[in-house]
């Protein structure tokens, strides 16, 4: 069974992480496909815009996955997987078409993360949110942390980052993260909530969205993100976030 499901939703990519077994944590697998989603979604002309969401009804996406991850202990291992997500990460930022977002139940850690490299966001009613990177004594890794500072005022993304604690949807939608909330999320109402941003002429939908990248590349986004991976992976191996996944993981 695939880690990614893909399908054409009109002129859209529909694209579902599909581990719901472990809440859709991103593993190596997941990485490498989100990774060939993207650039089939840039490079297909047919292709208007690029939406995400997740597998079931309890969650959009829980982060990384700690079964497979709590082996990195240095600062290469985890370097290494935390520049690779990042990757993938930077690709859905820079996508020269609108991206998506249908957040269909919690959202933590990596998993909001991936949900700020999208331009829009949708969330299901009652979905938990939260940037609890700080609670295991790490920061975000994946460009997270850089992409949230693009997209919000500087010091309500500092206090969520800071704070890690849980978001409520009204909230997200106060501080224009998160576009509305949905009681459900299907693919009809997928299709409504998207509409509006690409019924237009598709080259002058996709000129905006250059304007953006333009400003992120003057500005060093790129090399920005690759800074905050480093600086994750330095923490990474140290005794306080060692504890703190040993402490998560004998719940």
């Amino acid at each position: 069974m695939s880690v990614i499901e893909y399908e054409r939703l009109d002129e859209c990519l529909l694209v579902t992480l599909n581990r719901p077994e472990v809440r859709n944590a991103v593993n190596f697998e997941m990485m490498d496909q989100l990774a060939d989603i993207i650039r089939l979604a840039r490079e297909d002309n047919a292709v208007k815009a690029l939406i995400l969401t997740g597998k079931g009804e309890d969650a959009f996406c829980s982060g990384g996955d700690l079964g497979e991850f709590h082996q990195l202990q240095t600062y290469e291992e985890a370097r290494y997987m935390l520049l690779k997500m990042s990757k993938v990460l930077t690709q859905l930022a820079f996508l020269p078409k609108p991206s998506f977002c249908f957040i269909n139940g919690a959202a933590v850690g990596g998993g909001l993360e991936l949900a700020t490299a999208c331009d829009f966001r949708f969330a299901k009613t009652g979905a938990r949110l939260g940037f609890i990177q700080v609670r295991q004594a790490i920061t975000t890794g994946w460009g997270g942390g850089s992409l949230l500072l693009e997209k919000l005022n500087s010091q309500k993304a500092l206090e969520w980052l800071m704070c890690g604690r849980f978001i409520a949807a009204e909230e997200a939608i106060e501080s224009h993260f998160i576009q509305a909330s949905m009681e459900t999320i299907t693919k009809d109402e997928i299709i409504q909530k998207v509409y509006p941003y690409i019924h237009n002429e598709n080259t002058a939908v996709m000129a905006y969205k250059e304007m953006l990248i333009r400003k992120w590349k003057h500005t060093g986004l790129s090399e920005r993100i690759e800074e905050e991976v480093d600086r994750c992976a330095a923490l990474w191996e140290k005794p306080a976030h060692m504890e703190a996944v040993n402490r998560f993981l004998s719940k």
